[in-house]
């Protein structure tokens, strides 16, 4: 694309910070056309799936489009990436992960952590709202952040990397999964469907193509902390609801799971009414997130505000209530869901993949006597807590369990779904409030059901994560 200066009142300079930064402020609350009408943007790039920030790059910052390792602004040492973000029942969040680049497998072992350090260590990230039905030159640009990651930050990532490059270097690239890794994730890459295998340096073994990229859950976080580049953040808050563990506590030499459970170590042992009594709160003991808000409390977390970095991290907080025999009080649960939505999902775009292609954090809470449903919800004894997530053969068998819930949903036999019983990890059954609390589907109406992963499942999991931490 030809370049050429479109302000004249004050020359744009792409080699020059404050130049960038400047240009990208006029953004905020302005779309393509009002930026064509005003003669500030020239319309250009291919009509791909990335046409719309493409169109952002050539034609309004005026760089062209590459796969270099080097930043978009080399001279300034700045990347720029262009991201979607939505509005949603829970305020806007982020449509997508930010693709940052691809993984060249046969690089790792000669770049290492620099893959990403050259890159993508500054970057200018563009915010617009996508909206469904609306022509792209029509969407708004919310905010234009400038991103250097904070030391805190920087050691998460560089975590990611770590895992990400041992799976390379032991030649089982073939094997990497999103779920493995906090803020950077090696995601899949291309078409698919078998397409997108690359060979990689330690294996014989063809593997996925995949591309270092920041997560939604990140992504989302990184929006609501940062303000844009034209703006002065006066209060030192903008109002999100969420807390750093982090800040001033990390040792060096401490990963984040090692923080994080030595965080927790001192309250091993205590019941949950000694937990309060040592951290000056009085919860109520009636409220079903009592156990989550006494987590949240033991972190040091306030005000019913989130854990920073698990919200960054797509990390769900799931408590477990364990009988003396160590098996789950009961099953552990997800949310309902709606059959008419299920029917019409793949696999990989489910609620429940979605649900369980994360990491959890498990805290574990044990009953004193073998009449549990008479015991005090305070009197439940603390005996750790654990990061976990589903490992890549078990999310098949559920994945079979939610493809037979979904071929029985087609066939209308809503009574026939896989049972615990039946052994297969996970099941379906009834989670509705009560008899009245129905799903609907093909005009038929049934108590809302849910999957459930098995408490034998669980309970194996827990105990060998306890052991461990012993």
């Amino acid at each position: 694309m030809t370049q050429k200066k479109l302000d004249p009142f004050l020359p744009y300079d792409k080699t020059n910070e404050t130049s960038i930064m400047h240009r990208a402020a006029k953004l905020k609350d302005r779309s393509l056309n009002e930026l064509i009408e005003y003669g500030e943007t020239i319309i250009g790039g291919t009509n791909t799936k990335g046409y719309f920030g493409q169109i952002v790059e050539e034609g309004y910052f005026l760089i062209e489009n590459n796969n270099s390792p080097l930043p978009d602004f080399q001279e300034a040492g700045i990347e720029l990436k262009v991201t979607p973000m939505k509005r949603t029942n829970k305020g806007l969040v982020s449509k997508e992960r930010l693709i940052l680049t691809i993984i060249n497998y046969d690089e790792v072992p000669e770049r290492h952590f620099d893959i990403f350090l050259k890159k993508d260590s500054h970057i200018l990230i563009v915010f617009y709202l996508w909206e469904e039905n609306k022509d792209i030159f029509d969407y708004k640009f919310l905010k234009a952040v400038d991103w250097r990651p904070t030391p805190e930050e920087l050691r998460m990532i560089r975590e990611d990397w770590e895992v990400i490059e041992g799976y390379i270097m032991r030649g089982e690239a073939h094997l990497l999964s999103e779920r493995h890794t906090k803020y950077l994730a090696a995601c899949t890459k291309g078409v698919g469907h078998g397409k997108d295998m690359r060979s990689q340096p330690f294996s014989d073994e063809l593997a996925k193509q995949r591309a270092l990229s920041f997560k939604a859950s990140f992504m989302t976080e990184l929006f609501h902390s940062h303000v844009d580049v034209g703006e002065t953040l006066i209060d030192g808050s903008i109002g999100h609801q969420s807390q750093s563990i982090l800040f001033g506590q990390w040792d060096l030499g401490e990963t984040f799971e090692e923080h994080v459970s030595r965080m927790l170590d001192r309250f091993v042992g205590m019941t949950c009414s000694q937990i309060e009594l040592a951290l000056g709160v009085d919860l109520s003991s009636t409220s079903k997130q009592y156990y989550s808000m006494l987590v949240l409390s033991m972190f040091g977390v306030t005000k019913k505000k989130h854990i920073k970095e698990f919200d960054e991290a797509n990390i769900s907080i799931k408590t477990a209530r364990i009988k003396l025999t160590g098996r789950p009080k009961e099953s552990t649960s997800f949310p309902a869901f709606k059959s008419e939505e299920l029917v019409n999902q793949s696999w990989e775009t489910s609620d429940l993949f979605d649900q369980l292609d994360r990491e959890l954090f498990i805290p574990v809470f044990q009953f004193n006597t073998t009449h549990p449903e008479n015991e005090d919800r305070k009197s439940l004894v603390f005996k750790g807590a654990f990061f976990w997530y589903v490992p890549d053969d078990d999310m098949e068998v559920i994945r079979g369990v939610w493809e037979d819930t979904k071929q029985k949903i087609l066939e209308e036999k809503f009574d026939d779904f896989v049972k615990a019983s039946d052994g297969r990890i996970a099941h379906v059954r009834p989670h509705g409030r009560n008899s009245l609390d129905v799903d609907t589907y093909n005009g038929k109406k049934f108590v809302k059901k849910s999957f459930w992963l098995n408490d034998t499942y669980m309970m194996e999991v827990i105990s060998n994560h306890l052991q461990k931490r012993q």
